[in-house]
């Protein structure tokens, strides 16, 4: 428990009770070593795949979903001394993964080169396991599989070749995989096509012949389901980000969303504030329509608010932007919230996908004049602008072709039924380790930022905690008592879980039918059916066709990689459109490098607070190099020498959003 105490209540905490309390706590010597003991190290860019099986034994579950994110880092080279390494410099990949201890030298003049030749991580690249809980669990805590330095230049057949490599370790370990989930960045979202074949081929990789794919039957008439009949495994765009992407687009000044002559805005969700409405109404502020704001989640449940919504219903110009946020609406409810049970899952993310279609397809064939100057017909590049970015668009089509995928396989016993808790395949186990990383700074400290080595430092208490929690939840005699924050604890009583024979009795193309005659209805009165009808588009089937002939002429992705190269993605030229640390850094020394010499010369000649010495014990030595300092030979402490190459302290915003912004400006 002492562990425990320490990592929850911070070390000023653990050391009052020690003090006051004689013999109640070890120290925090003893402690450490404790710690470190747990064989839950977290080494850079080390896969922890034998720990995952213990952590997936004791929960008494092989199948789970990996997740993927990236963080904003402090730019900073760290000694590591228990793995003689240094930690910050982005991680060298090879088909995807990352050289463990990469960055291990005894030699000075080799950490200089690096320094002048190695770009410092500016991210941090986090892949999380998520366990799919076993019945008599209500929830299952998600579990560090690696965490490494990046500087978001790998590719999309990186992501690919990582994403096989770690299914195929967690085979050998009896894991099952169902699939993996990202934040919806472009380039995560190419590597999930070519993986699943929607609108992409990989010739020379054909994952889905493994002889331990997934394959469903899926009827011949389903014209409107698009997604290869045979998986390797699944993928979810994180639902979270996909929410705020879809708000971003509707605040975005590029943007000029129409849907049946009539604008989707944010000027109507700004005129409810300023006109006529009291906050009661619609409980919106201004910073909810903050475009800077990019991540704010917050925002999106606000202004798809049932309230927001029949404001914007019962007002006949604002019927676009109502059907626009009534789609968010839809977005949370099949992909966010725990109470949705399977059936309004499929319905709502369904619905999004045929409105979409729907819509994509009024503006490819309505003729958009330029008002008030001349009547040229819009370009079709410029028609973009009207509609969802490309990343939105298909992470709604994935989402959804994946959840009725995930539906059969489990009416088929291919997957047990909590399989369908569809809140766990996201990446917000990613987000929530970030976030408790940052909280581990301390009650009296400002950091909330971490260096690549604090994060790994932090994640391994964070790891032992939720060892000692994954235990304490499954063990009936005498169990320690966590205190859980009143909206996980109602976050996790509203799960709803679904018995198989709920399952077997759910007709999912009746499910489907029904979202598509809801599609209908809530675009019936923007008009849009007359252009739709003279082009014979109107019934399902016909959407579905001539959306699947759209996708396959201008957004089809062809790739001749193999799994021993490095060849890039080629692109159909019309993709990219829709149609342990010193304490020195105030230390005054003058040190110069002489080349001429291969020497380090210096005016002082003491040298207080710096591990400069003149000799040092054979059982310190790796942590030690061995430099010519005035022409005497001298030891210096490798965090001691990465400090002295360190010509710029880095740092991120502490505020969020201001962080985000950091960070985007480094990628």
């Amino acid at each position: 428990m002492d562990d425990t105490l320490y990592i929850l209540g911070g070390k000023l905490t653990y050391e009052f009770i020690r003090l006051n309390i004689v013999g109640a706590l070890p120290s925090l010597t003893t402690l450490y070593g404790i710690i470190s003991d747990t064989n839950l190290k977290i080494i850079e860019g080390q896969f922890r795949f034998d720990e995952l099986k213990h952590h997936s034994d004791l929960l008494n579950t092989k199948f789970g979903f990996v997740s993927e994110d990236c963080t904003g880092v402090v730019q900073k080279i760290t000694y590591n001394e228990r793995t003689n390494s240094f930690v910050g410099f982005s991680a060298p990949l090879t088909n995807g993964i990352p050289y463990v201890n990469h960055f291990q030298t005894d030699s000075f003049e080799q950490l200089k080169t690096w320094f002048s030749t190695v770009n410092k991580a500016s991210l941090l690249n986090v892949h999380m396991f998520q366990p799919i809980p076993s019945n008599h669990l209500k929830s299952s805590s998600p579990f560090v599989l690696a965490a490494y330095g990046v500087n978001n230049q790998c590719t999309s057949i990186d992501i690919l070749k990582r994403w096989s490599y770690i299914y195929d370790e967690c085979c050998k370990k009896q894991i099952r995989v169902i699939g993996f989930s990202t934040d919806a960045d472009a380039k995560y979202l190419s590597a999930m096509r070519l993986t699943s074949g929607f609108f992409a081929n990989l010739t020379n990789i054909k994952l889905h012949e493994n002889d331990d794919a997934f394959k469903i039957n899926i009827p011949p008439h389903w014209t409107w389901f698009f997604l290869r009949s045979q998986q390797l495994f699944l993928f979810f765009q994180d639902a979270t980000h996909v929410a705020t992407k879809w708000r971003n687009r509707l605040l975005a000044s590029t943007a000029h969303l129409v849907l049946g002559q009539q604008p989707i805005t944010m000027q109507h969700l700004q005129n409810i504030i300023d006109n006529g409405y009291n906050k009661l109404d619609h409980g919106l502020v201004y910073t909810d329509l903050n475009p800077k704001d990019k991540q704010n989640y917050t925002s999106c449940e606000k202004i798809a608010s049932e309230d927001v919504l029949n404001i914007l219903k019962h007002n006949r110009d604002t019927q676009a932007t109502y059907v626009y946020l009534r789609l968010l609406k839809h977005i949370i409810i099949a992909y966010v919230e725990r109470s949705t049970n399977i059936k309004d899952r499929l319905h709502s993310a369904w619905t999004v996908v045929f409105t979409c279609r729907l819509w994509k397809l009024w503006i490819k064939h309505n003729i958009f004049t330029r008002s008030n100057s001349t009547k040229k017909d819009e370009t079709k590049k410029s028609k973009d602008k009207y509609f969802l970015t490309i990343p939105v668009y298909y992470s709604i089509e994935i989402n959804a072709h994946n959840l009725l995928y995930l539906t059969l396989l489990v009416k088929q016993r291919q997957l047990p039924p909590n399989a369908l808790n569809i809140v766990l395949f996201s990446s917000q186990p990613c987000e929530s380790m970030f976030r408790n990383s940052r909280a581990l700074s301390g009650a009296f400290s400002t950091r909330v930022n971490f260096t690549v080595n604090d994060f790994l430092q932090r994640a391994e208490k964070l790891s032992v905690l939720e060892q000692i929690k994954c235990y304490e939840e499954t063990n009936n005699d005498s169990r320690l008592l966590f205190p859980i924050h009143h909206k996980h604890k109602k976050n996790n009583d509203s799960t709803t879980y679904q018995s198989i024979s709920d399952i077997d009795k759910l007709n999912i193309e009746n499910v489907v039918l029904s979202a598509y005659k809801t599609a209908e209805e809530l675009v019936e009165n923007l008009n849009i059916f007359h252009l739709l009808k003279q082009h014979n588009i109107y019934q399902l089937n016909d959407v579905s066709k001539h959306v699947y002939d759209d996708l396959r002429s201008t957004c089809r992705i062809n790739d001749h990689s193999m799994f021993d190269s490095n060849d890039e993605v080629e692109f159909n030229s019309e993709d990219h459109l829709l149609f342990h640390n010193d304490s020195i850094e105030d230390t005054d020394v003058n040190i110069v490098d002489d080349d001429s010499d291969n020497g380090l010369f210096t005016t002082k000649t003491t040298f207080s607070g710096i591990r400069l010495f003149g000799s040092v014990s054979d059982d310190s030595m790796n942590s030690y190099f061995k430099i010519n300092l005035n022409n005497d030979v001298k030891y210096i402490h490798k965090q001691t020498a990465s400090w002295l190459l360190t010509e710029k302290n880095n740092h991120l915003s502490v505020d969020r959003l201001n962080r985000v912004m950091e960070m985007n400006r480094q990628t």
